[in-house]
């Protein structure tokens, strides 16, 4: 029993610790024994005992993709690389909260961030649509919840009612989106007769060849016939016709609902629902919540669902594919999503645009990848056939593992960024950055490196993630795709600069800024330092970042706990 509870042990952890924090802020705090549960020392410890059992998951040699809990978990190693960021950020927005440790207000809101992150982990090693499902909305309704904490730095009352107001609007949005998702689920469980996601490409492989069959063309032939036919041939016509054209007339818009309603979650343009309005006014871990723990859940649901599941040839690109609707959504995202960056004058908000238009960034890599395993194999060109099935495998994992390490970048660049600001947080938004350099250079240090890894500069892990990202996309041969990535370079680049102002922010001295100026709070300071070095690292020792990516996006196209993907991951390791 032990040993099944293994894989899981950084989730239950983050979960258990969230509910424990709950039970302290209701229970207030009348003793010493209080106080400490109310503090952060426990939710602290406890993440960083999550956070060694991840890492610890990542290292193990048998995380192959094995199915568990009668098919409804996946076990591998790309599961346990999104714990451990999960985990990190979880650490991270804990340490970094400015709001004081005993205030039962805030241990409500780090509550609600556990639990949020507890949902996300779900939905990370989700293998059937139930525990998709379940963790996504857990993940979402806490983040709503962890809003309603209110904003640091403003009066109690005030910051309750803003709070709660942002919670509205957020779960309003995010129940729209939760309809689509929900709605689209039940069309494709209905036109495949599964809710195992290694079993639904195989199911949909069968809906269009059932639509494609020689007995339903004739029952339509027969249906448009201009002489008149017996009413017994016309009726049993039409059941035959009905009968193989139904099951694709019902996946066709449930895909289509399903990547609308995942979209929502990661917070892609148009399908932001408000997102961005929220951002500029959550707290530090209720942004944390919403814009970083539910768009990282999201983003794993998008590579469990299309491209470890919906990847059949007819399925990915038109006339009835998703990856033509996925492309053009990206493209636009990047562009628009990176001019309203621009304009921001609040960091939260300024993360929000940015975070929206990195979706896009990834959205277009796994449409690349769903294209290249697609094809794998089936049209050779110059190469052998099984050649070009290796091709068109490795080059999936290539764009798997180009996606998770941007998302990767973005998230722990955006929590830097997030941990420095709330180091001199006063409601001013980029004004609070003004003049950084003389407050701290170890602050000033840490806001240059976030700036730069979000614009994909050097000597940051933002340069060789974007390099690698494009690189995997421009090698989809799909014309579409390529005029979506020239899109997305120019939205980029102006991602790239609007994340720069932070910088110029805090190299300015702050209009009558007293001559020595307040230090920053130590432990947001600290946190920021942390992962500002974890992103030079990255940087300086890209190749083993990849490698790790590289391994964990390993066999994501074979269904996991097959024969077919242990000759892969084997052949793979040789």
């Amino acid at each position: 029993m032990s040993e099944a509870l293994v894989p899981f042990a950084s989730a239950l952890i983050v979960g258990l610790w969230g509910v424990l924090s709950l039970l302290a802020a209701r229970a207030g705090q009348p003793t010493a024994l209080g106080r400490l549960a109310l503090g952060r020392a426990v939710p602290a410890g406890g993440l960083a005992f999550a956070l060694v059992t991840a890492l610890a998951g990542l290292t193990a040699p048998e995380l192959i993709g094995e199915l568990q809990a009668r098919g409804a978990i996946v076990v591998d190693r790309l599961a346990a690389l999104f714990d451990a960021l999960l985990v990190t950020v979880l650490l991270a927005a804990v340490v970094a909260d400015p709001r004081s440790g005993t205030d039962p207000r805030a241990t409500w809101g780090r509550g609600m961030l556990l639990l949020a992150g507890a949902g996300a982990m779900l939905t990370v090693r989700a293998a059937d649509w139930a525990s998709l499902c379940v963790g996504l909305e857990l993940a979402t309704l806490a983040g709503g919840l962890c809003l309603a904490a209110g904003r640091e730095g403003e009066p109690a009352e005030g910051a309750t009612a803003a709070g709660r107001e942002s919670a509205r609007t957020w779960l309003l949005g995010q129940g729209v989106g939760a309809g689509l998702l929900w709605l689209g689920v039940g069309l494709v469980v209905a036109a495949t007769g599964t809710v195992r996601l290694h079993e639904l490409g195989a199911r949909v492989g069968a809906v269009f060849l059932r639509w494609g069959a020689n007995t339903t063309q004739a029952a339509v032939d027969v249906l448009q016939a201009k002489e008149a036919m017996p009413a017994g041939l016309i009726a049993h016509a039409r059941d035959a016709a009905v009968e193989g054209m139904a099951p694709a007339a019902l996946y066709v818009p449930g895909a289509l609902l399903v990547l609308a309603g995942l979209l929502v979650r990661a917070g892609a343009f148009p399908l932001l629902a408000g997102r961005t309005r929220v951002a500029g006014r959550a707290g530090l871990c209720g942004w944390v919540a919403t814009e970083l723990v539910v768009r990282t859940a999201a983003v794993a649901a998008l590579i469990r669902v299309f491209v470890a599941a919906l990847h059949a040839p007819r399925v990915v690109y038109a006339p009835y594919g998703w990856g033509t609707a996925a492309a053009v959504v990206a493209g636009v995202s990047v562009v628009v999503c990176g001019i309203r960056a621009v304009r921001a004058a609040d960091l939260r908000r300024l993360l929000a645009w940015a975070g929206a238009a990195q979706v896009g960034l990834t959205l277009l890599a796994i449409a690349a990848a769903a294209n290249f395993v697609a094809h794998a194999g089936l049209r050779a060109g110059g190469l052998e056939v099984a050649d070009h099935y290796l091709w068109g495998h490795t080059a999936a994992e290539a764009a798997v593992a180009a996606a998770v390490i941007g998302h990767a970048v973005f998230v722990l660049a955006a929590t830097a960024a997030m941990a420095a600001a709330a180091s001199v947080h006063a409601n001013r938004g980029l004004v609070d950055l003004a003049g950084a350099v003389r407050r701290s250079p170890v602050l000033a240090a840490s806001l240059a490196i976030c700036a730069l890894a979000l614009a994909g500069a050097p000597p940051t892990a933002g340069l060789p993630g974007r390099w690698w990202l494009f690189t995997a996309v421009l090698e989809d041969s799909n014309v579409l795709v390529r005029a979506m990535a020239a899109a997305a370079a120019a939205g980029a680049a102006l991602v790239g600069w609007a994340c720069l102002r932070p910088l110029l922010a805090a190299l300015t001295p702050a209009p009558g800024e007293a001559e020595r100026p307040a230090r920053p709070r130590g432990a947001a300071l600290v946190v920021a330092a942390v992962l500002s070095g974890m992103l030079v690292g990255a940087g300086i020792w890209g190749q083993g970042v990849w490698n790790m990516a590289e391994e964990a996006a390993a066999g994501i196209a074979f269904q996991a706990g097959s024969k077919g993907r242990r000759e892969w991951l084997s052949r793979a390791g040789e």
